[in-house]
């Protein structure tokens, strides 16, 4: 006789029975020791029969058994070797993280899973399993042949609950059975024949308790679960948000372990609605509830290890099912992740992408996460919040945190028609990134344009007009070379460069200051001075520096040849990331280091199979030049130098409100198209902080102008940014200063000719010079009283004698002395107007022209010969003739 046995049932469904004397017959066997159990398969089971036959018959059991194991090793032909399960690897996401080993910032990978050890699977989770798939696998010899026949009884009758394959059957299906038997179309019988040969071969291969734990660890790791979800891992994630199995609570385990029966038609997301309280609950008469709760009362009859009272089954049953919701895999660091996986292709050579895709890695990286969120919140506020409706706008502020000193410069920029903007952030002394957006904002989908990109990078695929951010580098391609010093002159004048292409540029405000050394003319920016110092230098010379600095012009190196005396004021295009990288290397006495994204990366199994080598740098120019350039710099944030620029660019976040120096430079593109900012702190002196150099970019996605009655500058809209951004990531940091290196001399040197004081002398100013080239040395390079010529009973300025570039570019030199000998404010012919340097009130003297009846004194110094049909005058009395190539 048979009798009833009632289980508890969920609300609003027909009562569990299960008959006792079948649920005794499903309960595990687990119980037996596994010593005790049988081995060795169908050979070894006919073995014990023909011992049992008689002797006519124990022949005919011999010729069975032959014959069985002929079949045996027909069909055993081709499969893989058991053993091979000792290396099984599984396809798994590769993990980024930042630089702490602890924030991650995204996962690659084609099949969502994480494989877990034996030991990380709690017996609970082995229990359901079984419980689901495969009631006597810690006793079968890698099938069952009861549960083929019991199935096969269900399945006539409807009321199937399992299949009839054993979970060895399953993992050698999908992953020890050769291909051809497997693919589609294949003979389903054969294929059924080899699964349970080679489940038997695997089980004696594998034999006992240690065997059994590493077949149910490698099923639990390779099955499909549904939902893009492989592994008992990546499921527990996916369905419940469960990180830890351990924390999984019965029903959910067996609702997980009901699922490899049919991943697709069993989804619990296929039936999951809302509740009242906005939770996606499965409802109890759902296929997935009602697998779970078939399981759930295998688990109260009695598991391997566990048993559910009635009282804990009722608890159970009456418990919905609850899903964690689907999660949108989010990136931080988006396009700082991507520039890694790009890396990661190149560093795993021939695997490539599909190394990265499956190999399950896990990748520390150089980002500093409080500098990425620093970046994205400061590019939010300065490039989103503008662009936004008033009401969101200061939303957008207030939750970003915005300090109430930094509102009037970001609302300034409403209306500017400027929506993107990227950062680089890296430490100079390793190259290391430790921040990077490649737009304003990347999960930013909602306010998608043409002019605001999200996802495109702009920092390490586009590339940009870096204006006059990409003087330094000509400054320095000119110091290094020795063909200019900070102290040497330079022209301020409107000129008709080329005259075949009617190219005459202007300084931003449209003035004309006449002489002006190089250090006021790189610290503030001045154009045309700018151009006149690359004519000098050569497009080649500057081509090499760039190049040793890491920049890699769009176009190529062809693109900077051709563009002539233009890419003296940065209209070749660069990317933002090879720039911050370059102004790094200044940073770090010409000695430059690549930009570094990845530290370390390590195997599935924790081994370190790539770790970066120590930083190596390339010296792309001299100490002594770099800090020619930085010393220029560093006046751009010092109210005492450049009390323009340091309004925008001053940092004060040292202890007690100190000043931090910092070297840094703007860049305008024309029609303020691209606007930027790149500079750089000290080294640090403690070693805790790194060398500190930043990057900003601004403007539109798709490179159109802005559309703004009064275009925003770098200065109004990129510098304040690139303060903001280093204030909060350095404060609180020791301040430092820039340490000045051997092999450069301080001289006083003529305040307006640049070269060595003389009679003409009317003040004075020193400049730092690599040691040799000083005026009055043996390598100078900037001869006396340059600007000076004898007229009028004394010395007049006469930029016309001071004009080094082509003969044709007098003509210019002359009409700015005839406009300036009526003073400041007095246009030209190309709408510019002449005026003083900030804080003068003069252009060194009286302009050489018309003269009063003032007696002649003696001849003033002379310029080098820059045309065979002037000869120059004789030099002054005790003035030695200048060589040709005194000015260089």
């Amino acid at each position: 006789m048979s009798s009833d046995h009632t289980v508890p049932v969920r609300a609003g469904r027909s009562p569990l029975r299960r008959d006792a004397s079948h649920l005794h017959a499903l309960r595990y066997a687990g119980r037996v020791a596994a010593h005790e159990r049988p081995r060795g398969g169908l050979g070894r089971i006919l073995m014990f029969i023909m011992l049992g036959l008689g002797a006519t018959a124990a022949v005919v059991a011999v010729v069975a058994i032959l014959v069985f194991n002929a079949l045996i090793s027909v069909l055993s032909v081709g499969l893989p070797d058991p053993a091979r399960l000792e290396t099984l690897t599984f396809a798994q996401p590769t993990t980024i993280y930042d630089s702490s080993g602890t924030v991650e910032l995204g996962q690659f990978g084609v099949e969502d899973r994480r494989v877990v050890a034996f030991a990380d699977v709690p017996q609970l989770v082995l229990d359901a399993t079984t419980t689901a798939e495969d009631r006597t696998f810690w006793t079968n010899s890698g099938f069952d042949a009861a549960a083929i026949a019991a199935a096969a009884a269900e399945g006539a009758s409807g009321t199937s609950e399992r299949g009839a394959s054993t979970i060895t059957q399953q993992l050698v299906r999908a992953r020890l059975l050769p291909s051809d038997v497997t693919q589609p179309g294949a003979d389903k019988y054969l294929r059924k024949a080899k699964e349970i040969i080679q489940s038997m071969r695997l089980s004696d291969a594998f034999p006992g308790e240690l065997g059994k734990q590493r077949i149910i660890t490698a099923y639990l790791n390779e099955i499909f679960y549904g939902h893009g979800a492989y592994g008992i891992a990546a499921a527990a994630k996916v369905y419940f948000g469960v990180s830890d199995l351990a924390k999984l609570t019965p029903l959910q385990a067996a609702v997980l372990a009901g699922l490899p029966k049919s991943p697709t038609t069993l989804d619990p997301y296929r039936y999951a609605k809302k509740d009242a309280q906005g939770r996606l609950v499965v409802p109890a008469d759902s296929p997935p509830v009602v697998r779970a709760d078939w399981i759930l009362g295998g688990l109260a009859d009695g598991a391997r290890w566990t048993r559910l009272s009635q009282s804990e089954l009722g608890a159970e049953l009456a418990t919905p099912v609850v899903l964690a919701g689907d999660q949108a895999r989010v990136l931080r660091a988006a396009q700082f992740t991507w520039q890694v996986h790009s890396q990661l292709e190149g560093i795993l050579g021939d695997q490539g992408t599909d190394a990265v895709e499956t190999g399950g890695y896990t990748v520390i990286t150089t980002l500093d996460w409080k500098a990425q969120q620093l970046a994205e919140k400061w590019l939010a506020a300065a490039a989103i919040a503008p662009n936004l409706p008033r009401t969101k706008g200061a939303a957008l502020l207030k939750s970003l945190k915005i300090p109430s000193s930094d509102l009037p410069w970001i609302r300034a920029l409403r209306g500017k028609d400027l929506h993107d903007g990227a950062l680089v952030a890296m430490d100079y002394t390793t190259g290391d990134v430790l921040a990077y957006a490649g737009s304003a904002g990347y999960t930013r989908d909602d306010i998608a344009s043409p002019k605001f990109q999200p996802k495109f990078d702009a920092a390490g695929d586009g590339s940009r007009q870096p204006g006059s951010a990409w003087k330094p580098i000509l400054y320095a391609s000119a110091f290094d070379s020795h063909k200019l010093t900070p102290g040497s002159l330079l022209l301020d004048v409107t000129t008709k460069f080329d005259a075949r292409q009617d190219w005459v540029p202007r300084d931003a405000d449209q003035l004309e200051r006449g002489p002006v050394l190089v250090r006021k003319a790189l610290q503030y920016s001045l154009n045309i001075p700018a151009i006149r110092a690359l004519q000098r230098v050569g497009n080649s010379q500057v081509d090499k520096t760039a190049e040793a600095l890491g920049i890699r012009f769009t176009g190529g190196r062809e693109a900077y040849l051709q563009a002539g005396l233009a890419g003296a004021i940065g209209t070749v295009e660069v990317r933002p990331l090879d720039l911050t990288s370059a102004y790094g290397g200044l940073a770090n006495g010409g000695d430059r280091l690549p930009p570094r994204m990845i530290l370390e990366i390590r195997g599935p199994d924790g081994s370190v199979v790539w770790k970066a080598p120590e930083p190596a740098g390339t010296q792309a120019v001299s100490p002594q030049a770099a800090y020619q350039v930085t010393d220029i710099l560093a006046g751009n944030t010092d109210k005492k130098q450049n009390p323009i620029w340091s309004a925008k660019l001053a940092l004060h976040n040292g202890k007690g409100g100190a000043y931090r120096p910092a070297a840094v430079k703007t860049g305008t593109a024309n029609e303020a198209r691209d606007l930027a900012t790149y500079g750089y702190l000290a080294p640090p002196a403690d070693g805790d902080h790194p060398g500190l150099v930043v990057g900003i970019w601004m403007g539109n996605s798709d490179h159109s102008n802005p559309r703004a009655k009064t275009p925003a500058t770098s200065l109004t809209a990129a510098a304040p940014l690139w303060r903001a951004f280093v204030r909060d990531y350095t404060t609180g940091w020791p301040v430092t200063s820039f340490k000045q290196p051997q092999g450069l001399v301080r001289a006083t040197i003529d305040a307006w000719t640049g070269g060595k004081p003389g009679p003409w002398t009317r003040a004075r100013t020193t400049a730092l010079f690599i040691a040799g080239t000083q005026p009055g040395a043996a390598h100078q390079i900037d001869p006396p009283g340059l600007l000076y010529t004898v007229a009028c009973g004394g010395y007049r300025v006469d930029l016309v004698k001071a004009e080094l570039g082509p003969s044709a570019w007098d003509a210019a030199d002359a009409d700015w002395m005839r406009r300036a000998r009526s003073g400041p404010g007095t246009r030209g012919q190309y709408d510019s107007r002449t005026a003083y340097f900030w804080g003068q009130s003069s252009w060194g003297g009286p302009i050489a022209g018309t003269c009063s009846s003032q007696r002649v004194i003696h001849h003033g110094p002379q310029r080098p010969v820059k045309d065979k049909h002037k000869k120059p005058p004789p030099p002054p009395h005790g003035t030695p003739a200048p060589s040709p190539s005194a000015g260089g």
